[in-house]
C-alpha cells in the first residue's frame, strides 16, 4: 500500500426520487487497498457504487477521488480520470467477439488488452469467440478484463460472483489482490460471498438498511463471524452459518 487515499466518502446520503437509501456514509480506501462493502440485499451497496461513479446524484455529502472533489462531476469525467465501475451486468455485448470488446473505446480512453490477457490467458485463446458463447465464468473474466484494461486508479466491482459457482469465484477474486499489488490501484468490492471477500480485502464495511453497521480490519471481521451475522440479521446469533 502506498501513501494517501484514492477514495474518501464523507457523510454521503444518496437515494431515489428524493428518498435516501444510504445515509451519512463515510469510508476511505487507500492506494493499493481493497475494501469489501457487504450487507444483505437492499442494504444500499449498489446504490453506493452508483453514487461514487456519479451515476446517481448525491443528496448530501462529498466524494473525493484521487484527492479531488468529484461530487458534481459526470460519469464520463470520473471515468476519464481513472475511476472505473464494473457493474453487475458485466458490460458484455453478446454478439461481439472477445477481441472486439477490446476495440471498443470509452470516450477516447485507451484500452490495453494485454493487461486483460495477462491476467486471464484463457481470453487470448477465446479471442475469436462471441461473448454469447462464453461460459458464465468466462464472461465475468471478460468483464473484469475490460475494466482492468482501462488501467483504473480505483475499481468499483459489483457482485463479481453473480451467477457463478463458488469454485470459480475463488479463482477470480485473487486477481483483484494481484492487481492492487502490481498497480497501487484501490478496489471497492460489493460481494455476497462474505468470507471470500474478506479473504482478499484489507477492510470490511457492512451496510444494513442504508447505515454503516460494522466497519473494521478484514482479518478481525473474518475471525468474528458472529459479529458479521448479527449485523446482517440484526441480532446476536449463537451458531456460525455461512453468510451468502
Amino acid at each position: 500500500m502506498t501513501d494517501g487515499n484514492v477514495l474518501e466518502v464523507q457523510n454521503l446520503s444518496v437515494g431515489y426520487t428524493g428518498v435516501p437509501v444510504v445515509r451519512n456514509l463515510g469510508l476511505r480506501i487507500g492506494r493499493g487497498e481493497i475494501a469489501a462493502l457487504l450487507g444483505p440485499n437492499g442494504a444500499g451497496k449498489t446504490t453506493t457504487l452508483r453514487a461514487i461513479s456519479r451515476l446517481l446524484p448525491v443528496q448530501s455529502g462529498h466524494i473525493l477521488f484521487d484527492g479531488e472533489p468529484v461530487t458534481n462531476q459526470t460519469p464520463q469525467q470520473v471515468a476519464r480520470s481513472g475511476l472505473i465501475h464494473m457493474s453487475d451486468r458485466r458490460g458484455i455485448f453478446p454478439n461481439l467477439t472477445v477481441e472486439e470488446h477490446f476495440r471498443l473505446r470509452h470516450r477516447g480512453q485507451k484500452i490495453n488488452r494485454d493487461i486483460a490477457f495477462d491476467h486471464f490467458p484463457v481470453l487470448r485463446k477465446l479471442a475469436k469467440r462471441r461473448a454469447a458463447l462464453l461460459s458464465g465464468g468466462e464472461q465475468q473474466m471478460l468483464g473484469l478484463g475490460r475494466a482492468l484494461a482501462r488501467e483504473p486508479k480505483l475499481l468499483l466491482v459489483d457482485e463479481l460472483s453473480l451467477g457463478l459457482a463458488p469454485v470459480i469465484v475463488k479463482d477470480l477474486l485473487p486477481v483483484l489482490r494481484r492487481v492492487v499489488a502490481e498497480t497501487g490501484a484501490g478496489v471497492l468490492l460489493v460481494e455476497q460471498h462474505v468470507q471470500m471477500a474478506l479473504e482478499i480485502a484489507d477492510h470490511g464495511h457492512v451496510l444494513v438498511h442504508g447505515d454503516l453497521a460494522v466497519s473494521g480490519d478484514a482479518r478481525s471481521l473474518r475471525q468474528d463471524r458472529k459479529l458479521i451475522m448479527s449485523s446482517y440479521l440484526g441480532e446476536r446469533v449463537s451458531g456460525e452459518p455461512e453468510v451468502a
